[in-house]
């Protein structure tokens, strides 16, 4: 009987076009994601070849290429270029030219110009489970194995069976209407639930598609995270189908019968498909707090340790930072820290602009958003402005140079040890004091307003201590990896825009000046 109602079932046409048209629409997933990365890439090379034609400094002789900019152009090279070639790359080194690099760049080019190239076709092979995932969630989405009425045609087998009706105990007048009745609400809670699983899993193949981190991991990763989903809705359910106490608590009518699903498990369904790490993790914490040998976050100092946001930074609005979120940059404190080159190649911005929000970033960083929109209203905005008010070649300045450039030393000075009201905060919430010495050598506690007075004060006995010990500060705010990486780049840059690019030429001078044009190159 079994075998003759799957037979039935199979050669059912309702059936048989759900399953294609699950099937069209996981395979046009996959494809549209694996062309899409092939476009990204060639683009992208494209885009990398002509920053080297604009900017051929980055190879610098001594210093070797630039590591920002080898970074960019192996992460769209590195899984076509042969063991070979790299050896090749790595035993040329500093000998590289420009002319060689853009000769390496098109080579590789050429290897992907053709779509499902050999990386593609790997892809796609690691793409096959998530392929099957989706396939078999539309088709329960679609169908449910077979419809639900009594006299139907069903995949019996499939839909019940222990996951759906296992454990359960039913009066023998209503047994076949009770078990038809769990086996079609566990499988429309997994049904929904793989529903908002595919859409987050599109967001997240999406956004890795943006910052070419599509892989086959990555694959593997969502149709494992779809199955997980999917699995653990439906045996929670099972596990507490009645949810009437907690409608209740959250205001919501129940309006439908005892039997049916309850609305808000489709609530439920959704938010485990579309957040099932938030959703796992937000049980796992509310959980915690009601055991004690579970260690706790320490959540004292939340409101003190705020994300900033990128709206902080002067050029980026609402919709620049949706752009940027996409690329994984969500807060001030990455795109402090990312690849200028990288963003200048993955997203619509020029370089200089690229540049200019990376060295804000990392100013903001270092001093504090406090302290970053003050100094910003003393014509400071970027790391490099700092830098240059506070440190400069005094080889060739005057006495009266260095008295003025000193005076602005102690008025930054003055910026840069004010009291913040996160410094406030802390030592209101901690246990924790400043202790520093009296005038009689007692050393006694202070708050933040009178230590900072005090800090400022000690470095300030002297002019010449004042400026040496906030040049001081600046050497050691400029010495992190990413903003020594942006100053180099920065440097680079700089070069390659020649003298003429330092100030404005006096008018005496542009008079002087030759008509004539320029020699080509």
């Amino acid at each position: 009987m079994q075998t003759e109602l799957a037979a039935q079932a199979i050669t059912d046409p309702s059936l048989t076009w759900t399953v294609v048209v699950a099937f069209a629409i996981s395979l046009i997933t996959v494809f549209a994601l694996i062309f899409g990365r092939y476009e990204i890439r060639l683009r992208r090379l494209r885009l990398i070849r002509d920053y080297v034609k604009t900017f051929p400094v980055i190879d610098l002789g001594e210093e070797g290429t630039s590591p920002s900019f080898e970074f960019v152009r192996s992460k769209y090279a590195a899984d076509v270029s042969s063991d070979d070639e790299r050896e090749v790359r790595a035993s040329s080194g500093n000998l590289r030219s420009a002319e060689d690099i853009i000769s390496e760049i098109n080579d590789t080019i050429s290897r992907t110009r053709v779509f499902l190239n050999r990386g593609d076709l790997r892809l796609l092979t690691a793409a096959i489970p998530y392929l099957l995932v989706v396939t078999t969630g539309f088709i329960l989405a679609f169908s449910g194995f077979g419809c639900f009425e009594t006299a139907a045609t069903c995949l019996d087998g499939t839909t019940f069976n222990l996951l759906t009706v296992g454990g359960m105990k039913f009066s023998d007048q209503t047994a076949a209407v009770d078990v038809r009745q769990l086996a079609e609400n566990v499988l429309t809670v997994a049904a929904i639930t793989f529903i908002g699983a595919y859409l987050s899993s599109l967001r997240y193949l999406v956004q890795a598609l943006a910052v070419f981190d599509l892989n086959g991991y990555t694959m593997i990763r969502q149709a494992a995270m779809i199955v997980i989903s999917v699995l653990a809705s439906a045996t929670l359910y099972r596990a507490i189908p009645d949810l009437s106490a907690l409608q209740a608590a959250v205001s919501i009518d129940r309006t439908t019968p005892i039997g049916d699903l309850p609305a808000l498990w489709i609530l439920l369904g959704l938010a485990f498909g579309l957040l099932p790490g938030s959703v796992l993790q937000f049980i796992l914490v509310k959980i915690g707090t009601q055991i004690n040998w579970i260690k706790q976050s320490d959540n004292r100092f939340i409101d003190m340790t705020r994300v900033v946001p990128l709206d902080a930074i002067d050029g980026i609005d609402f919709f620049t930072r949706f752009r940027l979120e996409e690329c994984g940059i969500s807060d001030v404190q990455s795109l402090a820290t990312y690849n200028p080159i990288m963003l200048h190649i993955e997203t619509p911005y020029g370089i200089y602009q690229t540049v200019d929000w990376i060295a804000q970033a990392q100013l903001c960083c270092v001093v504090g958003l406090d302290r970053f929109l003050l100094l910003r209203q003393f014509n400071v905005r970027t790391i490099f402005d700092l830098e240059r008010a506070l440190k400069q070649n005094r080889k060739d300045d005057s006495e009266a140079d260095k008295q003025a450039i000193d005076a602005f030393d102690r008025i930054y000075a003055s910026v840069l040890f004010a009291p913040t009201g996160p410094m406030k905060l802390i030592l209101e919430k901690s246990t924790a004091k400043f202790l520093i010495p009296s005038a009689d050598g007692k050393i006694t506690e202070v708050d933040a307003k009178d230590f900072s007075i005090w800090a400022l004060t000690t470095i300030s006995e002297t002019k010449a201590m004042s400026s040496r010990a906030i040049e001081h500060l600046m050497d050691w705010i400029g010495d992190d990896l990413h903003v020594r990486r942006l100053r180099r780049l920065w440097n680079e840059i700089s070069g390659r825009l020649g003298q003429l690019s330092v100030e404005l030429t006096p008018d005496h001078k542009i008079g002087a000046k030759s008509d004539a044009p320029d020699p080509p190159h």
